[in-house]
């Protein structure tokens, strides 16, 4: 992957980029992704080929895969006294499961996919932080010295905050066909409007007399 693909993040951070320069380049590494052959098996261990193989790149360590067309990156392998890896010499390889696996997400990084989820996770912690800020910051919940039973303290607050959290989600949706609980909306008891205008301004109705 050329050193510009790599870096686009840092880049980023670095203001060296614009976002949608980031977002060009993250769309760009797609071509350098090892794709699966199949299935991982009960151990986890999977077989994937390089991007060359499945069609996504050049490489000229792999003479079938070049004049394919110029919208397919050309791959550059730096060259390695110990040779190749196995992958520019065989078609497919096995990977394990603890490979890459502190590094490994379900979702490309930077993708579009990627940042649909992320937000929508993001937005999730921010608002339950601020829900469950609501009485944390008040020291006088927890009247109480000393930093273990504070933190104590602490948790079973966290801990009713995400009960109550899983409460009012669980009522507001249907079950069974029924109708979600809403809990009634509280409402101060207003006076008239007379009462808020000079005399003679509002008068009451007039009564009918009911039909015979």
């Amino acid at each position: 992957m050329p050193d510009e693909l790599k870096n686009a993040t840092k880049d980023l951070i670095h203001e060296k980029i614009d976002k949608q320069s980031w977002i060009n380049r993250i769309r760009a590494r797609a071509a350098y992704i090892f794709m699966p052959k199949q299935r991982p098996d009960a151990e986890g261990h999977r077989r994937v080929m390089c991007p060359a193989e499945a069609g996504r790149a050049q490489c000229p360590l792999k003479k079938h895969t070049l004049g394919r067309g110029i919208h397919l990156p050309l791959v550059d392998p730096a060259p390695s006294p110990a040779g190749s890896p196995p992958c520019c010499s065989q078609k497919t390889i096995t990977v394990p499961a603890e490979s890459g696996a502190d590094q490994w997400q379900p979702l490309q990084y930077g993708s579009e996919a990627w940042q649909r989820v992320y937000f929508r996770l993001r937005n999730s912690v921010e608002g339950i932080n601020g829900y469950a800020k609501e009485r944390l910051e008040d020291a006088g919940t927890r009247r109480i010295r000393g930093i273990a039973a504070q933190t104590l303290l602490l948790a079973f607050q966290l801990a009713h905050a995400n009960r109550r959290k899983l409460t009012a989600w669980a009522n507001a949706i249907a079950l069974h066909g029924d109708r979600p609980h809403r809990r009634p909306t509280r409402r101060r008891k207003t006076k008239p409007l007379g009462t808020w205008t000079p005399k003679g301004y509002i008068t009451e109705p007039e009564k009918t007399e009911p039909d015979e």
